[in-house]
């Protein structure tokens, strides 16, 4: 079962602490190769235990901010990515990857077929029992999750999609050798939001930091209304302009 968390779920205390510390980071308190201060020194600045420190201190890891020395202590890291996402008509997150030297990989966290929320019917012009796909994908560059899609596809223009995703890596390959659909972007639009907590999770970040959500419908080579997506980027890792 797929789970939603309330935005007004109280945050833990490690993701707290962890956004603190990279706001000091990213302040210049700690720069590029510094040490920051022990689990112990952390302990006593929070008044917390090792284990809600430990937590912290992974997260950062994981994030990419701060690199674990065994018996030395965690460093401050360099970017581990800093990519310049440029939309166009007919963009795949793959190919830009590619061009920007980075290997992308996909996740499949949710892949379903059912009854459209009325928005999704109404923004793809369906009939009104016409079932969709709905697809949850998180992406990542070179290891880095980077960004959580959630996509929605009428579901008669692609049978048996859901059999076909076992090794995703671009969904728009799919859509082309298996269906010889083109998706071609209509429009996008683009707003700063913050995560939720279980946005936060999947994509590595504390739940103040900045999410570039990027919702696009898209036409195929028919003119069919094939495709709108909910997009949400990590803007501490990317840039996005918009060319077409």
């Amino acid at each position: 079962m797929y789970q939603t968390l309330e935005k007004n779920e109280p945050i833990p205390k490690y993701i707290e602490i962890a956004d603190i510390l990279q706001s000091e980071i990213e302040e210049g308190r700690y720069k590029v190769g510094d040490k920051i201060p022990s689990e112990a020194q952390l302990c006593r600045r929070f008044h917390d235990n090792r284990y809600t420190i430990r937590q912290a201190l992974d997260l950062l890891v994981n994030t990419g901010i701060v690199r674990s020395h065994q018996g030395k202590g965690h460093f401050v890291c360099e970017k581990p990515l800093d990519i310049r996402y440029t939309i166009t008509s007919s963009m795949r997150f793959s190919k830009i990857m590619r061009q920007v030297g980075c290997v992308p990989e996909a996740k499949v966290l949710r892949k379903e077929i059912m009854s459209p929320p009325d928005h999704i019917r109404q923004t793809l012009d369906l009939e009104e029992d016409t079932q969709v796909y709905r697809l949850d994908i998180l992406r990542y560059a070179d290891g880095t999750p980077l960004t959580l899609n959630v996509t929605w596809l009428p579901a008669d223009l692609f049978p048996d999609l859901l059999s076909r995703l076992e090794s995703l890596v671009s969904l728009y390959s799919i859509l082309e050798d298996e269906y010889g659909v083109f998706p071609v972007r209509m429009r996008s639009n683009v707003q700063a939001i913050y995560p939720n907590a279980i946005e936060a999770s999947y994509l590595q970040i504390p739940p103040n930091q900045n999410l570039l959500h990027i919702e696009s419908v898209m036409r195929d080579n028919y003119g069919r209304l094939v495709e709108y997506t909910s997009a949400k980027y990590r803007g501490d890792l990317c840039s996005v302009s918009i060319d077409f």
